[in-house]
Protein backbone atom coordinates (compact mmCIF):
# COMPACT_ATOMS: atom_id res chain seq x y z
CA UNK A 1 0.00 0.00 0.00
CA UNK A 2 2.86 2.48 0.58
CA UNK A 3 4.68 1.72 -2.81
CA UNK A 4 1.14 2.76 -4.51
CA UNK A 5 0.85 5.78 -2.80
CA UNK A 6 4.23 6.91 -4.04
CA UNK A 7 3.21 5.75 -7.32
CA UNK A 8 0.94 8.84 -7.06
CA UNK A 9 2.40 11.90 -8.72
CA UNK A 10 1.48 15.28 -8.08
CA UNK A 11 -0.92 15.76 -10.93
CA UNK A 12 -2.58 12.21 -9.83
CA UNK A 13 -3.58 14.34 -6.69
CA UNK A 14 -5.22 16.64 -8.16
CA UNK A 15 -6.75 14.25 -10.04
CA UNK A 16 -7.80 12.20 -6.69
CA UNK A 17 -9.77 15.23 -5.82
CA UNK A 18 -11.75 15.18 -9.41
CA UNK A 19 -12.34 11.74 -8.52
CA UNK A 20 -13.94 12.75 -5.44
CA UNK A 21 -15.78 15.52 -6.98
CA UNK A 22 -17.18 13.37 -9.86
CA UNK A 23 -18.06 10.12 -7.54
CA UNK A 24 -20.13 12.82 -5.79
CA UNK A 25 -22.23 13.62 -9.20
CA UNK A 26 -23.92 10.69 -9.78
CA UNK A 27 -24.85 9.91 -13.40
CA UNK A 28 -28.47 10.01 -14.61
CA UNK A 29 -31.58 8.16 -13.02
CA UNK A 30 -32.62 5.73 -15.41
CA UNK A 31 -35.45 6.72 -17.39
CA UNK A 32 -38.72 5.14 -18.76
CA UNK A 33 -38.21 2.80 -21.76
CA UNK A 34 -40.22 5.38 -24.13
CA UNK A 35 -37.45 8.30 -22.97
CA UNK A 36 -35.91 9.85 -26.41
CA UNK A 37 -32.09 8.40 -26.38
CA UNK A 38 -29.51 11.12 -26.45
CA UNK A 39 -27.58 11.32 -29.44
CA UNK A 40 -24.69 9.62 -30.87
CA UNK A 41 -21.91 12.50 -28.92
CA UNK A 42 -23.89 12.52 -26.05
CA UNK A 43 -24.43 9.01 -25.36
CA UNK A 44 -20.32 8.19 -25.72
CA UNK A 45 -20.03 11.59 -23.26
CA UNK A 46 -22.41 9.42 -21.02
CA UNK A 47 -20.85 6.12 -21.25
CA UNK A 48 -17.69 7.57 -19.92
CA UNK A 49 -19.08 9.28 -16.94
CA UNK A 50 -20.37 6.10 -16.06
CA UNK A 51 -17.17 4.66 -16.24
CA UNK A 52 -15.97 7.46 -14.51
CA UNK A 53 -18.67 7.71 -11.60
CA UNK A 54 -17.41 3.76 -10.59
CA UNK A 55 -13.54 4.35 -10.65
CA UNK A 56 -13.66 7.85 -8.64
CA UNK A 57 -15.69 5.23 -6.33
CA UNK A 58 -13.27 3.24 -6.36
CA UNK A 59 -10.44 5.80 -5.55
CA UNK A 60 -12.34 7.32 -3.10
CA UNK A 61 -12.02 3.70 -1.08
CA UNK A 62 -8.53 3.06 -2.09
CA UNK A 63 -6.87 6.22 -0.20
CA UNK A 64 -8.57 4.91 3.17
CA UNK A 65 -5.63 4.19 5.49
CA UNK A 66 -4.76 0.57 5.06
CA UNK A 67 -3.56 -0.01 9.02
CA UNK A 68 -6.92 1.42 10.10
CA UNK A 69 -8.17 -1.44 12.12
CA UNK A 70 -11.63 0.02 11.94
CA UNK A 71 -12.49 1.21 8.65
CA UNK A 72 -9.92 -0.54 6.26
CA UNK A 73 -10.50 -0.40 2.39
CA UNK A 74 -12.78 -3.14 1.11
CA UNK A 75 -10.36 -3.40 -1.75
CA UNK A 76 -7.19 -1.73 -3.19
CA UNK A 77 -7.06 -0.36 -6.74
CA UNK A 78 -4.17 1.44 -7.59
CA UNK A 79 -5.84 2.76 -11.03
CA UNK A 80 -9.03 3.85 -9.97
CA UNK A 81 -7.82 7.59 -9.45
CA UNK A 82 -5.77 7.55 -13.10
CA UNK A 83 -9.27 5.84 -14.79
CA UNK A 84 -10.55 8.98 -13.06
CA UNK A 85 -9.26 11.73 -14.56
CA UNK A 86 -8.18 10.65 -17.79
CA UNK A 87 -10.40 11.95 -19.92
CA UNK A 88 -10.09 15.53 -18.32
CA UNK A 89 -6.54 16.15 -18.81
CA UNK A 90 -6.70 14.10 -22.66
CA UNK A 91 -9.23 16.76 -23.71
CA UNK A 92 -8.64 20.32 -23.96
CA UNK A 93 -12.37 21.46 -23.94
CA UNK A 94 -13.22 19.31 -20.96
CA UNK A 95 -14.22 21.50 -17.95
CA UNK A 96 -11.89 21.50 -14.93
CA UNK A 97 -14.76 21.35 -12.43
CA UNK A 98 -15.22 17.36 -13.24
CA UNK A 99 -18.58 17.81 -10.74
CA UNK A 100 -20.59 20.75 -12.48
CA UNK A 101 -20.37 18.71 -15.94
CA UNK A 102 -21.48 15.48 -14.36
CA UNK A 103 -23.87 15.86 -12.28
CA UNK A 104 -27.89 15.16 -13.48
CA UNK A 105 -29.50 14.89 -10.32
CA UNK A 106 -29.56 11.08 -9.33
CA UNK A 107 -29.81 12.29 -5.93
CA UNK A 108 -27.49 12.01 -2.69
CA UNK A 109 -23.95 11.78 -4.13
CA UNK A 110 -22.79 10.21 -0.52
CA UNK A 111 -25.25 7.71 -0.94
CA UNK A 112 -24.36 7.01 -4.92
CA UNK A 113 -20.47 6.78 -4.07
CA UNK A 114 -21.61 4.38 -1.40
CA UNK A 115 -23.38 2.27 -4.10
CA UNK A 116 -20.79 1.80 -6.20
CA UNK A 117 -18.43 1.19 -3.39
CA UNK A 118 -20.46 -1.63 -2.26
CA UNK A 119 -21.40 -2.68 -5.45
CA UNK A 120 -17.37 -2.98 -5.81
CA UNK A 121 -16.48 -5.26 -3.17
CA UNK A 122 -19.98 -7.06 -3.54
CA UNK A 123 -18.92 -8.70 -6.90
CA UNK A 124 -15.42 -9.07 -5.85
CA UNK A 125 -16.16 -11.29 -3.29
CA UNK A 126 -18.42 -13.41 -4.96
CA UNK A 127 -15.92 -12.98 -8.10
CA UNK A 128 -13.42 -15.09 -6.30
CA UNK A 129 -15.70 -17.01 -4.69
CA UNK A 130 -16.78 -18.40 -7.72
CA UNK A 131 -13.45 -18.86 -9.00
CA UNK A 132 -12.34 -20.74 -6.28
CA UNK A 133 -14.63 -23.56 -6.64
CA UNK A 134 -15.55 -26.34 -9.04
CA UNK A 135 -19.23 -27.13 -10.43
CA UNK A 136 -19.96 -30.49 -10.49
CA UNK A 137 -23.20 -31.86 -12.33
CA UNK A 138 -23.74 -34.22 -14.69
CA UNK A 139 -23.56 -31.87 -18.12
CA UNK A 140 -20.98 -29.84 -17.15
CA UNK A 141 -18.12 -30.02 -14.59
CA UNK A 142 -15.18 -28.26 -14.42
CA UNK A 143 -13.61 -25.05 -13.04
CA UNK A 144 -14.51 -21.84 -13.70
CA UNK A 145 -11.83 -20.38 -15.98
CA UNK A 146 -13.82 -17.58 -18.46
CA UNK A 147 -14.80 -14.98 -16.66
CA UNK A 148 -16.84 -12.21 -18.37
CA UNK A 149 -17.35 -8.48 -16.66
CA UNK A 150 -20.11 -7.04 -18.49
CA UNK A 151 -20.54 -2.80 -18.35
CA UNK A 152 -17.94 -1.10 -17.51
CA UNK A 153 -14.71 -0.96 -19.44
CA UNK A 154 -12.44 0.85 -16.96
CA UNK A 155 -12.94 -2.08 -14.60
CA UNK A 156 -9.89 -2.96 -13.29
CA UNK A 157 -10.64 -6.50 -11.68
CA UNK A 158 -8.05 -7.93 -14.27
CA UNK A 159 -5.18 -6.17 -12.96
CA UNK A 160 -6.35 -6.22 -8.90
CA UNK A 161 -7.69 -9.67 -8.60
CA UNK A 162 -5.88 -12.83 -8.09
CA UNK A 163 -7.39 -14.87 -10.30
CA UNK A 164 -6.43 -18.51 -11.09
CA UNK A 165 -3.55 -19.47 -13.98
CA UNK A 166 -5.90 -20.43 -16.88
CA UNK A 167 -8.47 -17.81 -16.61
CA UNK A 168 -9.78 -16.37 -19.62
CA UNK A 169 -11.16 -12.53 -18.95
CA UNK A 170 -13.62 -11.15 -21.67
CA UNK A 171 -14.34 -7.35 -21.12
CA UNK A 172 -17.78 -6.29 -22.79
CA UNK A 173 -18.61 -2.89 -22.99
CA UNK A 174 -19.19 -0.19 -25.25
CA UNK A 175 -16.01 0.67 -27.95
CA UNK A 176 -15.55 4.45 -26.17
CA UNK A 177 -15.03 3.19 -22.89
CA UNK A 178 -12.69 0.60 -24.03
CA UNK A 179 -11.08 3.13 -26.37
CA UNK A 180 -10.35 5.12 -22.93
CA UNK A 181 -9.49 2.49 -20.65
CA UNK A 182 -6.94 1.47 -23.06
CA UNK A 183 -5.39 4.31 -23.52
CA UNK A 184 -5.29 5.09 -19.73
CA UNK A 185 -3.52 1.75 -19.12
CA UNK A 186 -1.15 2.35 -22.04
CA UNK A 187 0.29 5.77 -20.68
CA UNK A 188 3.34 5.99 -18.43
CA UNK A 189 1.63 7.16 -15.28
CA UNK A 190 0.03 3.41 -15.38
CA UNK A 191 3.61 2.19 -15.69
CA UNK A 192 4.56 3.66 -13.00
CA UNK A 193 1.94 2.78 -10.88
CA UNK A 194 2.35 -1.01 -12.47
CA UNK A 195 6.51 -0.69 -11.19
CA UNK A 196 5.70 0.78 -7.98
CA UNK A 197 2.86 -1.87 -6.90
CA UNK A 198 5.10 -5.06 -8.45
CA UNK A 199 8.04 -3.48 -6.01
CA UNK A 200 6.07 -3.55 -2.81
CA UNK A 201 6.42 -6.21 -0.76
CA UNK A 202 3.29 -8.42 -1.08
CA UNK A 203 2.43 -8.50 2.53
CA UNK A 204 1.96 -4.76 1.72
CA UNK A 205 -0.89 -5.37 -0.60
CA UNK A 206 -2.32 -8.65 0.74
CA UNK A 207 -2.80 -7.24 4.67
CA UNK A 208 -5.09 -4.44 4.08
CA UNK A 209 -7.67 -7.22 2.35
CA UNK A 210 -7.03 -9.65 5.09
CA UNK A 211 -9.00 -7.54 7.88
CA UNK A 212 -11.45 -6.86 5.82
CA UNK A 213 -12.27 -10.10 5.20
CA UNK A 214 -11.92 -10.72 8.67
CA UNK A 215 -14.18 -8.45 9.53
CA UNK A 216 -16.71 -8.94 6.84
CA UNK A 217 -19.61 -10.14 8.92
CA UNK A 218 -21.22 -7.36 7.90
CA UNK A 219 -20.46 -8.80 4.21
CA UNK A 220 -17.13 -6.97 3.73
CA UNK A 221 -14.70 -7.98 0.62
CA UNK A 222 -12.31 -10.72 0.45
CA UNK A 223 -10.90 -8.48 -2.34
CA UNK A 224 -7.24 -8.83 -2.40
CA UNK A 225 -4.35 -6.80 -3.47
CA UNK A 226 -2.98 -4.44 -5.83
CA UNK A 227 -2.25 -4.53 -9.96
CA UNK A 228 -0.83 -7.85 -11.88
CA UNK A 229 2.68 -7.89 -12.75
CA UNK A 230 3.88 -7.79 -16.57
CA UNK A 231 3.82 -10.92 -18.23
CA UNK A 232 6.09 -12.49 -21.39
CA UNK A 233 3.62 -12.11 -24.61
CA UNK A 234 1.44 -9.68 -25.73
CA UNK A 235 -1.10 -9.84 -28.78
CA UNK A 236 -3.09 -6.69 -28.59
CA UNK A 237 -6.03 -6.24 -31.43
CA UNK A 238 -8.06 -3.91 -32.41
CA UNK A 239 -11.48 -3.69 -30.81
CA UNK A 240 -15.42 -4.61 -32.08
CA UNK A 241 -15.41 -8.33 -33.54
CA UNK A 242 -14.55 -9.54 -29.98
CA UNK A 243 -10.92 -8.70 -30.64
CA UNK A 244 -9.13 -6.53 -28.11
CA UNK A 245 -6.63 -6.77 -25.21
CA UNK A 246 -4.83 -9.81 -24.91
CA UNK A 247 -2.15 -10.63 -22.78
CA UNK A 248 -0.40 -14.36 -22.98
CA UNK A 249 1.67 -16.73 -20.43
CA UNK A 250 4.62 -15.02 -19.10
CA UNK A 251 6.22 -14.61 -15.93
CA UNK A 252 5.20 -12.09 -13.34
CA UNK A 253 5.24 -9.84 -10.54
CA UNK A 254 1.44 -9.71 -9.22
CA UNK A 255 1.55 -8.38 -5.43
CA UNK A 256 -1.53 -9.05 -3.77
CA UNK A 257 -1.93 -11.93 -6.54
CA UNK A 258 0.49 -14.38 -4.89
CA UNK A 259 3.69 -13.12 -7.14
CA UNK A 260 6.65 -12.08 -5.39
CA UNK A 261 7.95 -8.18 -5.50
CA UNK A 262 11.09 -7.76 -6.62
CA UNK A 263 11.14 -9.81 -10.02
CA UNK A 264 12.45 -8.74 -12.71
CA UNK A 265 9.81 -7.86 -14.90
CA UNK A 266 9.57 -8.15 -18.60
CA UNK A 267 10.53 -5.16 -21.46
CA UNK A 268 6.50 -5.10 -21.70
CA UNK A 269 5.69 -2.35 -18.79
CA UNK A 270 2.19 -1.70 -17.30
CA UNK A 271 -0.58 -3.18 -15.97
CA UNK A 272 -0.69 -7.23 -16.75
CA UNK A 273 -3.63 -9.73 -15.73
CA UNK A 274 -2.16 -12.37 -13.47
CA UNK A 275 0.44 -15.25 -14.97
CA UNK A 276 -1.52 -17.30 -16.73
CA UNK A 277 -4.21 -15.49 -17.24
CA UNK A 278 -5.79 -13.47 -20.66
CA UNK A 279 -7.53 -10.35 -21.52
CA UNK A 280 -9.79 -9.78 -24.09
CA UNK A 281 -11.80 -6.57 -25.08
CA UNK A 282 -15.13 -7.04 -26.67
CA UNK A 283 -17.11 -3.92 -27.59
CA UNK A 284 -20.86 -3.99 -27.38
CA UNK A 285 -23.47 -0.71 -27.53
CA UNK A 286 -25.38 -0.25 -24.16
CA UNK A 287 -28.13 2.06 -25.12
CA UNK A 288 -31.76 2.17 -24.55
CA UNK A 289 -33.26 -0.04 -27.26
CA UNK A 290 -30.08 -0.95 -28.22
CA UNK A 291 -29.75 -5.24 -29.92
CA UNK A 292 -27.29 -6.83 -27.62
CA UNK A 293 -27.90 -9.89 -30.54
CA UNK A 294 -24.34 -9.57 -31.41
CA UNK A 295 -22.80 -10.87 -27.67
CA UNK A 296 -22.61 -13.97 -28.72
CA UNK A 297 -20.80 -13.71 -31.73
CA UNK A 298 -18.41 -11.33 -30.43
CA UNK A 299 -17.77 -13.30 -27.23
CA UNK A 300 -17.36 -16.31 -29.29
CA UNK A 301 -14.90 -14.18 -32.01
CA UNK A 302 -13.00 -13.71 -29.01
CA UNK A 303 -12.65 -17.29 -28.24
CA UNK A 304 -15.52 -17.87 -25.56
CA UNK A 305 -16.73 -21.38 -25.18
CA UNK A 306 -20.27 -20.98 -24.38
CA UNK A 307 -20.22 -25.24 -23.78
CA UNK A 308 -17.98 -24.37 -21.03
CA UNK A 309 -18.06 -23.19 -17.52
CA UNK A 310 -18.46 -19.35 -17.06
CA UNK A 311 -18.60 -16.51 -14.59
CA UNK A 312 -20.49 -12.98 -15.22
CA UNK A 313 -20.23 -10.07 -13.21
CA UNK A 314 -22.36 -7.24 -14.45
CA UNK A 315 -21.83 -3.61 -13.00
CA UNK A 316 -21.83 -0.35 -14.77
CA UNK A 317 -25.56 -0.43 -15.56
CA UNK A 318 -26.61 1.96 -13.30
CA UNK A 319 -26.53 5.40 -15.46
CA UNK A 320 -27.01 4.21 -18.95
CA UNK A 321 -30.97 5.05 -19.32
CA UNK A 322 -31.86 1.17 -20.10
CA UNK A 323 -35.40 0.29 -18.99
CA UNK A 324 -36.67 -2.53 -17.86
CA UNK A 325 -36.81 -4.55 -21.14
CA UNK A 326 -33.27 -3.48 -21.67
CA UNK A 327 -32.11 -4.79 -18.83
CA UNK A 328 -34.29 -8.30 -19.50
CA UNK A 329 -32.74 -8.68 -23.21
CA UNK A 330 -29.11 -8.14 -22.08
CA UNK A 331 -29.05 -10.45 -19.12
CA UNK A 332 -31.41 -13.27 -21.32
CA UNK A 333 -28.23 -12.83 -24.37
CA UNK A 334 -25.76 -13.48 -21.31
CA UNK A 335 -27.93 -16.48 -20.24
CA UNK A 336 -27.71 -17.73 -23.74
CA UNK A 337 -24.27 -18.00 -23.86
CA UNK A 338 -24.06 -19.15 -19.90
CA UNK A 339 -23.41 -22.87 -20.07
CA UNK A 340 -25.42 -24.98 -17.10
CA UNK A 341 -24.55 -24.18 -13.96
CA UNK A 342 -22.83 -20.92 -15.17
CA UNK A 343 -22.96 -17.99 -12.38
CA UNK A 344 -24.25 -14.60 -12.78
CA UNK A 345 -23.64 -11.91 -10.67
CA UNK A 346 -23.90 -8.10 -9.66
CA UNK A 347 -25.35 -5.08 -9.75
CA UNK A 348 -28.65 -3.90 -11.62
CA UNK A 349 -29.92 -0.53 -12.51
CA UNK A 350 -32.65 0.81 -11.26
CA UNK A 351 -35.90 -0.62 -12.37
CA UNK A 352 -39.33 0.70 -12.07
CA UNK A 353 -40.86 -2.17 -10.38
CA UNK A 354 -38.74 -2.23 -7.77
CA UNK A 355 -37.60 -5.85 -5.90
CA UNK A 356 -40.23 -7.38 -8.12
CA UNK A 357 -38.99 -6.60 -11.14
CA UNK A 358 -35.39 -7.34 -10.89
CA UNK A 359 -36.71 -11.18 -9.64
CA UNK A 360 -38.63 -11.05 -12.82
CA UNK A 361 -35.61 -10.36 -14.72
CA UNK A 362 -33.81 -12.91 -13.74
CA UNK A 363 -36.32 -15.73 -13.72
CA UNK A 364 -37.49 -14.66 -17.38
CA UNK A 365 -33.80 -15.96 -18.45
CA UNK A 366 -33.54 -19.14 -16.69
CA UNK A 367 -31.07 -18.05 -14.00
CA UNK A 368 -31.81 -19.01 -10.17
CA UNK A 369 -31.62 -16.38 -8.05
CA UNK A 370 -32.82 -13.51 -6.27
CA UNK A 371 -32.44 -9.59 -5.66
CA UNK A 372 -30.25 -7.85 -2.52
CA UNK A 373 -31.43 -4.76 -1.71
CA UNK A 374 -28.63 -2.34 -0.56
CA UNK A 375 -28.44 -1.36 3.23
CA UNK A 376 -29.36 -5.16 4.58
CA UNK A 377 -26.77 -6.74 7.14
CA UNK A 378 -25.25 -8.77 4.28
CA UNK A 379 -24.85 -6.03 2.09
CA UNK A 380 -23.36 -2.95 4.05
CA UNK A 381 -20.04 -3.38 3.74
CA UNK A 382 -19.95 -0.69 6.57
CA UNK A 383 -20.22 1.96 3.86
CA UNK A 384 -24.04 2.06 4.60
CA UNK A 385 -25.23 5.22 6.61
CA UNK A 386 -28.11 4.84 8.85
CA UNK A 387 -29.84 7.70 7.90
CA UNK A 388 -30.22 6.33 4.45
CA UNK A 389 -32.88 3.92 5.99
CA UNK A 390 -32.75 0.16 5.29
CA UNK A 391 -33.62 -0.85 1.34
CA UNK A 392 -34.72 -3.76 2.52
CA UNK A 393 -38.33 -3.17 2.39
CA UNK A 394 -39.99 -5.72 -0.29
CA UNK A 395 -41.27 -4.42 -3.35
CA UNK A 396 -40.83 -1.13 -1.33
CA UNK A 397 -37.13 -0.01 -1.61
CA UNK A 398 -37.14 2.78 0.70
CA UNK A 399 -37.67 0.06 3.66
CA UNK A 400 -39.65 2.81 5.37
CA UNK A 401 -37.01 5.41 4.82
CA UNK A 402 -37.02 8.38 3.66
CA UNK A 403 -37.78 7.98 0.25
CA UNK A 404 -39.13 8.46 -2.83
CA UNK A 405 -35.76 9.70 -4.41
CA UNK A 406 -34.30 6.61 -2.41
CA UNK A 407 -36.81 4.29 -4.23
CA UNK A 408 -36.38 5.99 -7.80
CA UNK A 409 -32.59 5.11 -7.56
CA UNK A 410 -32.76 1.67 -5.84
CA UNK A 411 -30.24 -0.62 -7.73
CA UNK A 412 -29.94 -4.21 -6.83
CA UNK A 413 -27.17 -6.83 -6.36
CA UNK A 414 -28.05 -10.23 -7.61
CA UNK A 415 -26.12 -13.85 -7.88
CA UNK A 416 -27.66 -16.12 -9.37
CA UNK A 417 -27.23 -19.71 -11.62
CA UNK A 418 -27.99 -20.41 -15.01
CA UNK A 419 -30.40 -23.73 -14.54
CA UNK A 420 -30.95 -24.28 -18.64
CA UNK A 421 -28.51 -24.95 -21.39
CA UNK A 422 -26.75 -22.64 -23.28
CA UNK A 423 -27.55 -21.96 -26.86
CA UNK A 424 -24.35 -24.00 -27.96
CA UNK A 425 -25.44 -26.85 -25.53
CA UNK A 426 -28.78 -27.04 -27.23
CA UNK A 427 -27.47 -27.16 -30.45
CA UNK A 428 -24.98 -30.23 -29.18
CA UNK A 429 -28.09 -32.20 -27.20
CA UNK A 430 -30.17 -31.21 -30.95
CA UNK A 431 -27.56 -33.14 -32.96
CA UNK A 432 -27.16 -35.84 -30.57
CA UNK A 433 -31.02 -36.46 -30.96
CA UNK A 434 -30.87 -36.02 -34.07
CA UNK A 435 -28.36 -38.83 -34.18
CA UNK A 436 -29.93 -41.27 -32.22
CA UNK A 437 -33.22 -41.25 -33.97
CA UNK A 438 -31.31 -41.61 -37.36
CA UNK A 439 -29.87 -45.13 -35.64
CA UNK A 440 -32.77 -45.63 -33.93
CA UNK A 441 -31.80 -45.84 -30.64
CA UNK A 442 -33.15 -45.19 -27.49
CA UNK A 443 -31.35 -41.70 -26.04
CA UNK A 444 -31.71 -41.15 -22.30
CA UNK A 445 -30.86 -36.73 -22.68
CA UNK A 446 -27.63 -37.28 -21.20
CA UNK A 447 -24.41 -36.24 -23.64
CA UNK A 448 -21.97 -35.25 -21.44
Amino acid sequence: MPAMGAARSGGQSVRAQQATAQSGAAAAPSPSPSATPPPPNARSSLVLRVSQRIAAARAIENCRRADDSVSPPLFLDPYADLMAGWQHQQRDDAPVDAAARVRQGEGDAEMCTALDIIATAHVDRLLLNATAVAAVNRITNGDYRQVVLLGDAMDTRPYRLPLAPGTAIFMVAPAEAHAAAAAALASEEAAAIADAVAAAPAASSTAPAAEAAASSSRGGSVAAGGAEGSEGESAAGGQGRGEGEGQGTGTATAAGAGGRGGRSRSRLRGPRPPPGCLLRRVSLELQPGGDFSSLPSSLEAAGFRADRLSVWAVQGLAGLGLGEQDVVSLLAEAANCAAYHSLLLGELPPLPGGRAAAANALAECGLLGSPLAFGTPDSSYGRWRPEWGSADGGDDPSGGGSADGHQAQQRWLFASQQIRLSAAQMDTYSSHRAAAEEMDEDFFDNFS
